[in-house]
C-alpha cells in the first residue's frame, strides 16, 4: 500500500517580539513580518482567532501578503468567551 501527502513545516503565529533582531531583521517593519516569515515557511497558524474574529478583508489582505501555494491554518476551536 502506497499513500502520500503533504508535510508543511510552519510557526504558530507571525508576531512574536523576541523574533524582532533574531528570526526578523532589526530593519524589518511589523507591518512586514508575515510576509517575510511566508517567504521562509511554508504555513503559519491563524492563532488570534481564539481571541477574536476576522473580516474577510482581514484574510484578503493575509493572502495577499504571502507567496502564492502558502497555507494559512485555521485551527477549529471555539472563540474564547463565545
Amino acid at each position: 500500500m502506497t499513500t502520500s501527502g503533504t508535510i508543511r513545516c510552519g510557526i504558530g503565529g507571525w508576531t512574536f517580539e523576541p523574533w524582532e533582531g533574531t528570526f526578523y531583521p532589526d530593519d524589518l517593519p511589523k507591518k512586514r513580518q508575515l510576509e517575510y516569515a511566508s517567504s521562509k515557511l511554508k504555513t503559519i497558524e491563524v492563532n488570534g482567532t481564539y481571541y477574536s474574529t476576522f473580516t474577510p478583508a482581514t484574510y484578503a489582505k493575509w493572502a495577499a501578503e504571502t507567496p502564492d501555494g502558502f497555507v494559512h491554518h485555521q485551527p477549529p476551536r471555539a472563540r474564547r468567551g463565545g
